[in-house]
């Protein structure tokens, strides 16, 4: 997902309703991140309380911080003094060391409803662009409430600058909605239209950073590795150390790291991640830390180390929808005051031009009649989502109903197989075997057999013959059962394997603690030796390692082999044994998760976690 955490404030030069002639060049300086133009023109304005004020709202964008508190709305302020409070109020709550994004809402959102209703076009477009940072900087992904304000902005734009900030909006937003931490490729269509409207920017022009970045995602998309790499070493050049670029700064280095990822230049990306983690402040850096992390791990081999950091991201992924839900229900609370608001500019509109009374009756019979559709369009829409409702539960109670039936089954088949494997083993054990002795005991009474070749010969094949039939006995009797336990057992399994030469196996354990519940050793003991015996029969792997983790209350075991691999799609349930269908529905039973991780060529790795 493209992650661009910036401030683009957007002005006209000019401000009609003013009171002081200097105000307008310094909301021009700030919309071109000039600071210290901008607090040069602020201390030459002639009122007072909007020199004050203004001076701090500078420095509140400079440095993301103030010393000042919340600053309280005086009577008898000017309507351009009040806006500039409120927005100054925003960015103090936005920038608080423990951000509130829902106040910093609220401010911008009252800051835009009082420059509508008094038709001051520059600071709405300074409080819209401050309510669109905002949501670009605090939704995580696939959020439409950004589309009025947006919408809002583009009516209010008038020239080329306010042109290249709605396409960087419009293209934020459309990769968050990708859902996607992978940028889509129709990005790069918008490049054209940024290399046109750029050119409208004098030299050295601070925008150009946000250009430059652009120019690295749409190489970076394109294969070009070199050029975009250029373009990201530009942004981290003019960016790094000033503390109003920090975030982008360290959004840029994130796309360093991936894009390093992308050349397979993991030493070098591993760099840059923990140069982009150092400047990490919150949850969703945390989140693109942990999942680029993973990414890497995994290109490297390191599966264990990259499902780990998957698992951490996915947690930060969950807490960061919650907080996302938190703003999308504020961004919803404040739709109808808007609506108000807008009907309010409509009416006083009306009234100037007519003091007739009935205009006056009929837009209160419009407005009426318009609340009453709304009321049946939302009674109407609540009924359509509630039957929908219905339908999804029952045909989750027919799912989970098949999914018990299932289980069942597969809880016979399992119970089945032990008695087939206790059946065999004792008849080996008790029948064969004794009757293997006894001719082995008979064959050890026979005279002269060592001046004879071929019964020497045959001496020796039938006591290969009779460990064998142990051999085979053993392995169909769990041993998981007796006082070993689980771990015993395995290693037991994997030195007899190993002996016969048909695969080297390799087992090692980590807190490994008390013995388990029998049935659930005896389960899981089963479940090893299903997944051992399909990669002897169909991996071609010469090695294979089995490692059991046991943390407090969780079991992890991870079946690694260096075989061929194979197509998860491809493949269905065995006919003989459990097959990977029925263990993982197996562990899904037991409470567990099943992860498969196969690549064709590169071996098969099998994760299992289950609470104990």
């Amino acid at each position: 997902m493209y992650k661009a955490v910036t401030f683009i404030f957007v002005f006209l030069l000019t401000v009609s309703n003013t009171t002081d002639a200097v105000f307008p060049n310094t909301l021009n300086s700030i919309r071109n991140l000039r600071f210290e133009e901008a607090k040069l023109n602020a201390s030459k304005i002639q009122d007072s309380k909007l020199k004050k004020h203004t001076l701090e709202l500078i420095e509140v964008l400079i440095n993301k911080k103030s010393n000042s508190s919340i600053l309280e709305k005086s009577i008898g302020d000017s309507k351009e003094l009040e806006i500039i409070k409120l927005i100054t109020n925003g960015y103090l709550y936005q920038y608080h060391d423990q951000p509130k994004i829902l106040q910093a809402y609220n401010s911008f959102s009252q800051a835009k409803g009082i420059a509508d209703k008094e038709d001051n076009r520059p600071l709405s477009k300074f409080a819209v662009t401050s309510i669109l940072n905002l949501i670009k900087a605090e939704i995580f992904i696939g959020s439409k409430q950004y589309v009025p304000y947006l919408d809002h902005f583009k009516e209010l734009s008038d020239d080329a600058a306010d042109d290249f900030r709605i396409l960087l909006f419009e293209t934020v937003f459309k990769s968050k909605a990708n859902n996607n931490l992978k940028i889509d490729l129709d990005y790069v269509n918008s490049g054209k239209r940024m290399d046109s409207l750029v050119t409208f920017l004098p030299p050295n022009h601070p925008y150009l950073n946000y250009y430059y970045f652009e120019k690295g995602i749409q190489f970076k998309l394109s294969g070009d590795f070199e050029k975009a790499e250029f373009f990201f070493k530009k942004v981290d050049s003019a960016t790094s150390g000033i503390l109003f670029w920090q975030d982008y700064h360290s959004t840029n280095l994130w796309q360093m790291a991936s894009l390093k990822l992308e050349e397979k230049k993991y030493d070098e990306a591993k760099i840059y991640l923990e140069r982009y983690k150092k400047t990490s402040k919150n949850l969703k850096d945390s989140f693109f830390y942990n999942r680029l992390n993973s990414w890497i791990l995994e290109e490297q081999g390191t599966y264990d180390s990259a499902y780990f950091y998957l698992n951490r991201s996915v947690e930060n992924e969950y807490k960061i929808g919650a907080k996302n839900n938190s703003l999308e229900t504020a961004l919803l609370s404040v739709e109808n005051e808007t609506d108000k608001l807008k009907l309010d500019k409509l009416s006083l509109d009306n009234r100037r031009k007519t003091n007739q009374y009935y205009l006056i009756l009929t837009l209160s019979a419009l407005i009426l009649g318009t609340g009453i559709a709304i009321l049946l369009q939302k009674n109407t829409t609540k009924r359509r989502l509630l039957a929908e409702k219905e339908t999804q539960l029952k045909q989750e109670r027919v799912d989970n109903l098949l999914k018990e039936q299932e289980l069942v089954t597969i809880d016979a088949m399992i119970t089945g197989q032990e008695k087939e494997r206790q059946r065999v083993a004792n008849e080996l054990h008790d029948d064969l075997g004794s009757l293997m002795a006894t001719i082995k005991l008979h064959f050890d009474n026979v005279k002269d057999r060592n001046s004879d070749p071929a019964l020497q010969h045959a001496q020796i094949l039938l006591e290969e013959a009779y460990q064998k039939v142990r051999g085979m006995a053993h392995s169909k009797n769990s041993g998981v059962m007796s006082s070993q336990g689980l771990l015993p057992a395995i290693k037991k399994m994997a030195q007899v394997i190993t002996e016969t030469n048909a695969l080297e196996v390799t087992v090692e354990d980590f807190g490994m603690g008390e013995r388990l519940e029998n049935s659930l050793e005896l389960s899981l003991f089963r479940t090893v030796q299903e997944l051992v015996a399909n990669a002897i029969k169909h991996a071609e792997a010469t090695k294979l390692n089995i490692q059991l983790t046991q943390h407090e209350d969780n079991l992890n075991i991870i079946v690694e082999d260096n075989g061929k691999g194979f197509d998860r799609s491809t493949v269905g349930k065995t006919k003989t044994g459990m097959g990977l269908t029925n263990i993982e529905k197996r562990i899904e039973h037991l409470g567990g998760n099943f992860t498969v991780d196969s690549v064709l060529g590169k071996g098969t790795s099998i994760l299992i976690d289950i609470p104990v």
